[in-house]
């Protein structure tokens, strides 16, 4: 999960390995053995080594960053599919509460996602969020870095269905217009975020949204405490969001559930 720079960096620095390392030889073998063409030899070595020394820092960053940090085990992604089985096996007993069950394994995804942004995606904090219907908005299910699954907005929404469009929350605008493409705000602060507290202008300083399908009401936001935490060109981590907001979706879509939620819940509107 390499971004385009840090390929880049990769590549410029086994070319000149391999150059420098060429060259060395060339020389050698064309002047034939003598001292001086030993020291030219020595020289090269140990400009090389140079490079391989400045390098090192940032060679040792990516793979830290793309199989270490992200702790992507054979355990976590146990953890996760078992979790997953045993909420299916428990929506098949006779009298469970539909709504609940999809709202725990959707949450059990967005669990299992944050857990891979850490030393990836800048930020310390993240937050994801997975909205639900266009006229009233629901925050549906919640989970951020502190292991919380409730938003301080859903007691507000409780109040009052129509909350979120009349504080003019961002993903309001993308559930009435959806469209295909992921939409970015780098900087929450300098464009027209809706926050519920100064605390949360810290923790929510960039995010990225998008609808999975554009004929469904719902639409799956994540935050960071970073600014410019989000860019148009690293494809790896729109790739992922599209990947958990498509998980999200099926356990959404399947059984027409999105278009069922008021019946089951009609106190929610």
């Amino acid at each position: 999960m390499l971004t385009a720079t840090e390929r880049r960096i990769l590549f410029l620095i086994f070319c000149g390995i391999v150059i420098g390392g060429a060259y060395a030889e060339y020389k050698l073998s064309l002047q034939g053995f003598s001292i001086a063409n030993v020291l030219w030899t020595i020289v090269v070595g140990i400009v090389l080594g140079g490079v391989l020394a400045g390098s090192a820092k940032v060679f040792l960053k990516i793979i830290s960053k793309n199989f270490l940090d992200l702790g992507v085990t054979p355990s976590r992604l146990h953890e996760f599919s078992s979790e997953r089985a045993r909420l299916i096996a428990d929506a098949q007993r006779p009298g469970r509460d539909e709504f609940l069950i999809r709202e725990q394994l959707v949450r059990n995804t967005l669990r299992f996602a944050e857990a891979w942004l850490k030393g990836w995606v800048p930020g310390t904090h993240f937050e994801f969020c997975v909205f639900i219907d266009r006229e009233m908005p629901l925050l549906f299910a919640y989970y951020d870095s502190g292991k919380d699954s409730v938003s301080r907005s859903m007691k507000e929404r409780q109040r009052n269905p129509k909350y979120y469009i009349e504080s003019a929350y961002e993903v309001t605008k993308l559930l009435q217009s959806p469209n295909s493409q992921v939409r970015i705000l780098k900087d929450t602060t300098k464009a027209d975020y809706a926050f519920t507290s100064n605390s949360q202008r810290k923790q929510l300083r960039s995010t990225i949204l998008i609808c999975p399908d554009v004929e469904a009401p719902c639409a799956l936001v994540l935050s960071s405490n970073k600014k410019n935490a989000f860019r148009e060109n690293d494809m790896d981590v729109i790739l992922f969001f599209k990947y958990v907001a498509e998980t999200v979706y099926c356990d959404l879509v399947e059984g027409d559930f999105l278009n069922r939620v008021r019946i089951l819940k009609p106190e929610l509107f």
